[in-house]
Protein backbone atom coordinates (compact mmCIF):
# COMPACT_ATOMS: atom_id res chain seq x y z
CA UNK A 1 0.00 0.00 0.00
CA UNK A 2 1.41 3.11 -1.05
CA UNK A 3 1.24 6.28 1.04
CA UNK A 4 1.16 10.33 0.66
CA UNK A 5 3.41 12.29 2.12
CA UNK A 6 2.57 16.36 2.05
CA UNK A 7 5.66 18.80 3.87
CA UNK A 8 4.47 22.17 4.28
CA UNK A 9 7.61 24.41 4.88
CA UNK A 10 6.47 27.78 6.56
CA UNK A 11 8.50 30.62 7.51
CA UNK A 12 8.88 29.69 11.27
CA UNK A 13 7.90 25.79 11.17
CA UNK A 14 8.11 22.89 8.99
CA UNK A 15 4.46 20.59 8.86
CA UNK A 16 4.18 16.93 7.57
CA UNK A 17 1.43 14.88 6.91
CA UNK A 18 0.98 10.88 5.87
CA UNK A 19 -1.57 10.60 4.00
CA UNK A 20 -3.90 7.35 2.69
CA UNK A 21 -7.28 7.29 0.91
CA UNK A 22 -8.07 11.30 2.08
CA UNK A 23 -7.29 10.18 5.54
CA UNK A 24 -4.33 12.01 7.78
CA UNK A 25 -2.76 9.41 9.42
CA UNK A 26 0.26 10.94 11.09
CA UNK A 27 1.66 14.96 11.63
CA UNK A 28 5.06 15.54 11.86
CA UNK A 29 7.19 19.30 13.33
CA UNK A 30 10.28 19.68 11.93
CA UNK A 31 12.68 17.64 9.93
CA UNK A 32 14.29 15.06 11.69
CA UNK A 33 10.83 12.74 11.27
CA UNK A 34 12.41 11.42 7.90
CA UNK A 35 13.96 8.36 8.39
CA UNK A 36 11.49 7.20 10.27
CA UNK A 37 8.27 7.53 8.15
CA UNK A 38 9.97 5.87 5.70
CA UNK A 39 11.31 2.88 8.13
CA UNK A 40 7.46 3.28 8.71
CA UNK A 41 5.28 3.46 5.63
CA UNK A 42 5.57 2.89 1.96
CA UNK A 43 5.96 6.65 0.64
CA UNK A 44 4.98 6.91 -3.23
CA UNK A 45 4.22 10.29 -3.67
CA UNK A 46 5.59 13.13 -1.96
CA UNK A 47 4.69 17.10 -2.53
CA UNK A 48 6.92 20.12 -1.42
CA UNK A 49 5.48 23.20 -0.61
CA UNK A 50 7.77 26.50 0.71
CA UNK A 51 7.39 29.89 1.02
CA UNK A 52 11.84 29.51 1.76
CA UNK A 53 13.91 30.56 -0.85
CA UNK A 54 15.71 26.95 -0.62
CA UNK A 55 14.01 23.73 0.67
CA UNK A 56 16.78 21.89 2.85
CA UNK A 57 19.23 19.49 1.16
CA UNK A 58 17.63 17.17 3.19
CA UNK A 59 13.93 17.27 2.42
CA UNK A 60 14.74 17.52 -1.57
CA UNK A 61 16.93 14.35 -1.14
CA UNK A 62 13.45 12.49 -0.53
CA UNK A 63 13.32 13.43 -4.91
CA UNK A 64 15.47 9.88 -4.56
CA UNK A 65 13.06 7.95 -2.16
CA UNK A 66 9.40 8.57 -4.14
CA UNK A 67 8.14 7.29 -7.75
CA UNK A 68 6.41 10.75 -7.67
CA UNK A 69 7.84 13.80 -6.27
CA UNK A 70 6.50 17.29 -6.83
CA UNK A 71 7.41 20.80 -5.48
CA UNK A 72 4.76 22.98 -5.52
CA UNK A 73 4.72 26.11 -8.23
CA UNK A 74 2.73 28.50 -10.34
CA UNK A 75 2.88 25.43 -13.75
CA UNK A 76 1.89 22.53 -10.76
CA UNK A 77 -1.66 20.94 -12.32
CA UNK A 78 -4.58 22.25 -9.38
CA UNK A 79 -7.89 21.01 -8.95
CA UNK A 80 -8.98 25.08 -8.91
CA UNK A 81 -8.75 27.94 -11.42
CA UNK A 82 -6.08 30.83 -10.36
CA UNK A 83 -7.66 34.34 -10.65
CA UNK A 84 -4.54 36.20 -9.82
CA UNK A 85 -2.51 38.50 -11.78
CA UNK A 86 1.04 36.96 -10.52
CA UNK A 87 0.66 33.30 -9.84
CA UNK A 88 4.04 32.95 -10.28
CA UNK A 89 4.33 35.04 -7.01
CA UNK A 90 1.30 33.71 -5.42
CA UNK A 91 2.37 31.92 -1.78
CA UNK A 92 2.09 28.00 -2.26
CA UNK A 93 0.57 27.36 1.17
CA UNK A 94 -2.13 30.14 0.28
CA UNK A 95 -2.95 28.07 -2.77
CA UNK A 96 -2.96 24.94 -0.48
CA UNK A 97 -5.21 26.14 1.79
CA UNK A 98 -7.88 27.26 -0.11
CA UNK A 99 -7.71 23.55 -1.87
CA UNK A 100 -7.78 22.43 1.46
CA UNK A 101 -10.82 24.51 2.49
CA UNK A 102 -12.92 23.25 -0.66
CA UNK A 103 -11.98 19.71 0.31
CA UNK A 104 -13.96 20.47 3.64
CA UNK A 105 -17.01 22.91 2.20
CA UNK A 106 -16.72 21.62 -1.73
CA UNK A 107 -20.15 23.76 -2.97
CA UNK A 108 -19.60 26.91 -1.06
CA UNK A 109 -17.66 29.91 -0.73
CA UNK A 110 -14.65 29.81 1.57
CA UNK A 111 -12.54 32.74 3.22
CA UNK A 112 -9.61 31.14 3.80
CA UNK A 113 -7.82 33.03 7.39
CA UNK A 114 -3.86 31.96 7.84
CA UNK A 115 -2.29 33.38 10.74
CA UNK A 116 1.11 32.44 11.16
CA UNK A 117 4.19 34.61 10.75
CA UNK A 118 2.43 36.97 8.35
CA UNK A 119 -1.59 36.79 8.32
CA UNK A 120 -3.61 35.54 4.55
CA UNK A 121 -6.85 36.71 4.24
CA UNK A 122 -7.54 34.51 1.29
CA UNK A 123 -11.07 33.48 -0.83
CA UNK A 124 -12.08 31.16 -3.16
CA UNK A 125 -15.29 31.19 -4.28
CA UNK A 126 -18.15 28.18 -4.58
CA UNK A 127 -17.19 27.08 -9.01
CA UNK A 128 -13.19 26.18 -7.56
CA UNK A 129 -11.98 29.62 -8.55
CA UNK A 130 -9.16 31.47 -6.42
CA UNK A 131 -10.09 35.34 -6.30
CA UNK A 132 -7.21 36.15 -4.69
CA UNK A 133 -6.64 37.88 -0.90
CA UNK A 134 -4.33 40.02 1.18
CA UNK A 135 -1.19 39.80 3.12
CA UNK A 136 -0.78 41.25 6.67
CA UNK A 137 2.12 41.08 9.46
CA UNK A 138 1.32 38.62 11.77
CA UNK A 139 1.02 39.00 15.45
CA UNK A 140 4.34 38.79 17.17
CA UNK A 141 5.68 40.89 14.09
CA UNK A 142 3.26 43.54 14.41
CA UNK A 143 4.58 43.76 18.56
CA UNK A 144 8.32 43.62 16.98
CA UNK A 145 8.01 46.17 14.50
CA UNK A 146 6.41 48.24 17.05
CA UNK A 147 9.44 48.12 19.44
CA UNK A 148 12.25 48.32 16.89
CA UNK A 149 11.13 50.87 15.00
CA UNK A 150 10.04 53.14 18.07
CA UNK A 151 12.58 54.57 21.01
CA UNK A 152 10.53 53.74 23.83
CA UNK A 153 7.82 51.44 23.34
CA UNK A 154 8.87 47.75 24.91
CA UNK A 155 8.66 44.77 23.73
CA UNK A 156 5.78 42.69 25.14
CA UNK A 157 4.53 39.07 24.91
CA UNK A 158 1.41 38.18 22.89
CA UNK A 159 -1.93 38.52 25.34
CA UNK A 160 -5.34 39.12 24.97
CA UNK A 161 -6.65 41.67 27.48
CA UNK A 162 -10.81 41.57 28.14
CA UNK A 163 -11.22 45.45 28.14
CA UNK A 164 -10.82 46.70 24.51
CA UNK A 165 -9.01 49.70 26.26
CA UNK A 166 -5.26 49.40 27.10
CA UNK A 167 -4.68 50.62 30.55
CA UNK A 168 -0.86 50.67 30.09
CA UNK A 169 1.30 50.55 27.71
CA UNK A 170 1.75 47.10 27.68
CA UNK A 171 -1.85 46.59 27.43
CA UNK A 172 -2.38 49.25 24.83
CA UNK A 173 0.28 47.48 22.45
CA UNK A 174 -1.23 44.01 23.13
CA UNK A 175 -4.61 45.32 22.15
CA UNK A 176 -3.23 47.18 19.09
CA UNK A 177 -1.52 43.80 17.99
CA UNK A 178 -4.61 41.20 19.09
CA UNK A 179 -7.83 43.37 18.63
CA UNK A 180 -6.56 45.37 15.76
CA UNK A 181 -5.99 42.29 13.44
CA UNK A 182 -9.15 41.21 14.83
CA UNK A 183 -10.95 44.10 13.58
CA UNK A 184 -9.04 44.27 10.32
CA UNK A 185 -10.24 40.16 10.10
CA UNK A 186 -13.59 41.19 10.74
CA UNK A 187 -14.15 43.80 7.85
CA UNK A 188 -12.53 41.32 5.73
CA UNK A 189 -14.90 39.10 5.90
CA UNK A 190 -17.55 41.31 6.26
CA UNK A 191 -16.31 42.82 2.66
CA UNK A 192 -16.39 39.32 0.94
CA UNK A 193 -19.61 38.31 2.65
CA UNK A 194 -21.47 41.82 1.23
CA UNK A 195 -19.88 41.10 -2.16
CA UNK A 196 -19.87 37.43 -2.80
CA UNK A 197 -22.89 36.32 -0.43
CA UNK A 198 -22.34 33.15 2.33
CA UNK A 199 -19.45 32.37 2.94
CA UNK A 200 -17.49 29.36 5.25
CA UNK A 201 -14.86 31.50 7.12
CA UNK A 202 -11.79 28.54 8.37
CA UNK A 203 -8.74 29.60 10.22
CA UNK A 204 -5.44 27.63 10.30
CA UNK A 205 -2.09 28.77 11.39
CA UNK A 206 -0.67 28.92 14.76
CA UNK A 207 -2.24 31.40 15.92
CA UNK A 208 -5.71 30.66 15.39
CA UNK A 209 -6.27 30.10 18.38
CA UNK A 210 -6.32 33.94 19.41
CA UNK A 211 -9.24 34.30 17.07
CA UNK A 212 -11.43 31.45 16.58
CA UNK A 213 -13.73 32.06 19.98
CA UNK A 214 -14.11 36.05 18.91
CA UNK A 215 -16.21 35.68 15.98
CA UNK A 216 -20.27 36.21 16.95
CA UNK A 217 -20.46 34.32 13.02
CA UNK A 218 -19.71 30.26 12.78
CA UNK A 219 -15.86 29.92 12.26
CA UNK A 220 -14.37 26.54 11.41
CA UNK A 221 -10.88 26.02 12.14
CA UNK A 222 -8.64 23.44 11.36
CA UNK A 223 -4.76 23.27 11.68
CA UNK A 224 -4.27 20.99 8.92
CA UNK A 225 -5.47 22.67 6.09
CA UNK A 226 -2.24 23.32 4.72
CA UNK A 227 -1.31 19.41 4.58
CA UNK A 228 -5.06 18.66 3.10
CA UNK A 229 -4.73 20.58 0.15
CA UNK A 230 -1.25 19.25 -0.55
CA UNK A 231 -2.41 16.13 -0.75
CA UNK A 232 -5.25 16.99 -3.06
CA UNK A 233 -2.86 18.37 -5.31
CA UNK A 234 -1.24 14.98 -5.14
CA UNK A 235 -4.36 13.34 -6.13
CA UNK A 236 -4.89 15.74 -8.95
CA UNK A 237 -1.30 14.87 -10.39
CA UNK A 238 -1.94 10.98 -10.17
Amino acid sequence: MGYNLCIDIGNTNIKSGIFNDGILLEKYLGDEFLEKIFEKYNINNCIISSVRKKIPDNIYDIKKRVSNFMVLCHKTKLPVKINYKTPETLGRDRIAAAIGAKKIFPDKNCIVIDAGTCITYDFIDKDNVFQGGNIAPGLSMRLEAMHRFTNNLPKVKLAYNEDPLGKSTDEALQNGSLRGTFWEISSFIQLILDKFGDSKVIFTGGDAKYFVNHFKTTIFANPNLVLIGLNEIIKENE
